[in-house]
């Protein structure tokens, strides 16, 4: 039993390939398709974040105690450019999809968005502290994580860089939470 709120736990397209590359993951089958997954240990603190926001009813539904909690972020090729990615739980061998309330799955959204951020100015001043310019960091991550598919430019880059740069590197974890990149969730 699911609340009328509840929806597959999707990861934001454009966060999927960054996830996927900094991230150890191994080859599997899900509904006969061979697809990524990236196993989340019941000790990791991103694994015990999301056992957070599951809901009761899934717990119990799945009967997992959290030291026994096994969560899989699949990444699936949709097209020969883009990736989508879900989250799976994992009972017995059978891997579920994940579902959840919209918020919690926004929340969760944002938390690999603000990562993602944190990601994009370490990367980009690696370039600038090698003397080079920001424009080619920016470039190379978006390359990096083929984001010209998902719909960002070096133009939107640059401003996310800038407006990440206005505050302290962290400061988005402590007061606010990502907004709705590119109309997702």
């Amino acid at each position: 039993m699911q609340s009328d709120t509840s929806v597959p736990t999707i990861i934001r397209p454009h966060l999927v390939p960054f996830l996927f590359q900094e991230m150890e993951g191994v080859s599997a089958a899900i509904d006969f398709q061979r697809v990524n997954m990236v196993h989340l240990f019941p000790t990791s603190s991103l694994a015990n974040y999301l056992y957070t926001q599951i809901n009761d009813v899934e717990k119990t539904k799945f009967g997992i105690p959290r030291n026994k909690f096994l969560l899989y972020l699949s990444i699936e090729k949709k097209t020969k450019f883009t990736l989508s990615g879900t989250i799976y739980i994992n009972k017995k061998g059978v891997k579920e999809i994940l579902h959840m309330d919209i918020k919690k799955v926004r929340a969760v959204n944002n938390l690999f968005e603000d990562m993602f951020r944190t990601s994009l100015v370490f990367y980009v001043e690696g370039y600038v502290a090698a003397g080079l310019e920001i424009i080619k960091g920016l470039d190379l991550f978006a390359e990096k994580y083929n984001l010209l598919e998902y719909g960002f430019t070096t133009e939107l880059l640059r401003s996310i860089y800038y407006s990440q740069k206005k505050k302290k590197l962290l400061n988005r974890f402590q007061t606010k939470s990502s907004n709705r990149v590119l109309n997702f969730l």
